[in-house]
């Protein structure tokens, strides 16, 4: 089945349920599915062909997700674009595809110039200007004939192996690299979250991280329609307070963010009447973490103030993207990312490729229905990054007994200090814990003699006194010596990237 098939499936079974409330409106899955289908038709009349990449660069709305079903039905490849990113940035994804088309929203209209210089025959439009589709208020008054088949691909083939999207990375070592995903290995994973996760028609997810973000689209957009749930669609994650009356106006069930917002719900403060209404009037029956580490500090504090579970999973965008989570009924390990999902098997790997015993820590390789074909254009990488159908991730991890999977760190952030191994999150895990501290990481910088120097860096909590004889006598005792950091850095903010993650790469830059 490919992704169209999905959503035409659904809207055959449930035409009158919402699919995706925005603002004040709510738009029924019939009718999400027939403005996809005329979509489809423009774009293919723009001249969109069965394998053409077309690239998609808005922020959160309805259109986005729409655009998005739209370029599958008509045969095409969708790439989604970081928002985030420049100009130039976006002009070179969108010639490293060769993508033909591009929609944009109107916060983008100055970037056409400079991708236009750069690739002169690319379709820039926006939405509302592809042809042969009807606004949105008006499409449940005068229901569209479909140009074709609405579950069809316009004679695209409908197994499922084809590829659905390119997701590009962050090229935090080099040029970004664009994963290619089929649709089965983003069904497949849907599939799986729903089984660990018990989603049903009558859940109500909250979306309000970039739609370009692959953790955002499979948990919060593929996983609901998969099961016929509705999607509750916001802007942004600001203001924070529309999120937190969403949470309760729209009687969300399923609260999915990312290690940021926890720490922020986790530590605010709050009066005994909040506190209460919060508890007892949350409909959320579990909250989902990904998209970076999550504190376990911040988990046991976040699920002590609400009672609500707090899922932490692990993935990746070659994997579509979800590994593992720990199961919202069964057994939750703190500290463990949780066992793979049901069809993905996971191992550890150590420095001569060799699988390692159970407790031991080495390179974490997955394998299963959710690993991406490869990388666009780039054999060398694909060949690099997958081995005998393993998915090399990068991250130093060990597996227990039970097969829950407890990540270490990243490969590319381990430290060397005169040739002994330093795992940056074992020391941000210990100085997390301090009263005082919001925020922190630790990274290498090079030193003399091919040895580096790690220094940490901490963003205080608001009005918190914290000094760095305080933090070295909160590490003392708690981690070998030699792990000790060479140097306390106090910021004002972190670099991060869309989703929250801290950006080590620029924190390596800075001359401290």
């Amino acid at each position: 089945m490919t992704l169209s098939a999905l959503l035409s499936k659904r809207s055959g079974e449930s035409p009158k349920k919402t699919c995706i409330k925005f603002e004040k409106k709510k738009f029924l899955y019939s009718e999400i599915d027939e403005i996809v289908t005329l979509t489809a038709g423009g774009l293919r009349s723009l001249g969109l062909s069965v394998k053409d990449r077309a690239a998609i660069l808005m922020e959160n709305c309805p259109e986005y997700i729409i655009s998005y079903f739209a370029i599958l039905r008509a045969g095409g490849v969708v790439v989604p674009v970081n928002t985030f990113l420049t100009a130039q940035e976006v002009s070179y994804i969108l010639k490293d595809c060769g993508c033909k088309v591009l929609i944009y929203g109107n916060k983008f209209f100055s970037y056409i110039d400079t991708i236009k210089k750069d690739i002169s025959d690319i379709k820039a439009l926006k939405f509302n200007e592809i042809p042969k589709i009807s606004p949105l208020h008006t499409l449940s008054k005068n229901p569209p004939s479909p140009p074709f088949d609405k579950g069809g691909m316009g004679g695209f083939e409908e197994d499922g192996d084809e590829t659905a999207v390119v997701l590009y990375t962050s090229g935090t070592t080099g040029f970004p690299k664009g994963a290619m995903l089929t649709h089965k290995n983003l069904i497949s994973n849907a599939e799986a979250c729903v089984k660990v996760m018990y989603l049903s028609n009558k859940d109500r997810v909250l979306l309000f991280l970039p739609l370009f973000h692959s953790f955002t689209f499979t948990v919060c957009v593929i996983v609901p329609i998969y099961v016929g749930a509705s999607i509750i669609l916001l802007a942004s994650v600001k203001p924070f307070s529309k999120v937190i009356s969403s949470v309760f106006k729209d009687r969300i069930t399923l609260f999915v963010a990312v290690p940021t917002i926890y720490n922020i719900l986790a530590g605010r403060k709050m009066t005994f009447f909040s506190q209460y209404i919060f508890r007892y009037l949350l409909n959320i029956r579990a909250c989902v973490s990904g998209a970076a580490a999550l504190p376990g500090e911040t988990l046991s504090a976040f699920e002590r103030r609400f009672k609500v579970p707090l899922l932490e999973g692990y993935g990746l965008t070659e994997a579509s993207p979800v590994v593992s989570v720990n199961p919202l009924n069964g057994v939750r390990k703190p500290g463990s990312v949780g066992p793979p999902l049901p069809g993905v098997e996971a191992a550890t790997v150590g420095e001569d490729g060799r699988l390692l015993e159970k407790g031991k820590t080495g390179e974490l390789i997955v394998k299963g229905p959710n690993v991406m074909e490869g990388y666009f254009n780039k054999e060398k990488e694909t060949n690099e990054t997958i081995k005998d159908g393993w998915l090399y991730t990068g991250d130093m991890a060990k597996i227990d007994e039970d097969g829950y999977i407890y990540i270490v760190d990243r490969k590319k952030d381990l430290i060397i200090v005169d040739g002994m191994n330093i795992y940056p999150r074992e020391v941000e895990d210990i100085v997390i814990k301090h009263q005082a501290v919001e925020e922190c990481a630790m990274v290498g910088v090079p030193a003399d003699k091919g040895s580096e120097l790690p220094i940490l860096f901490i963003k205080k909590k608001e009005d918190a006194s914290l000094n760095e004889k305080e933090i070295r006598e909160h590490l003392k005792g708690r981690v070998a010596q030699f792990k000790m950091p060479k140097r306390i850095v106090f910021i004002e903010e972190f670099p991060k990237t869309a989703t929250g993650k801290i950006k080590k790469t620029e924190l390596r830059k800075r001359k401290v």
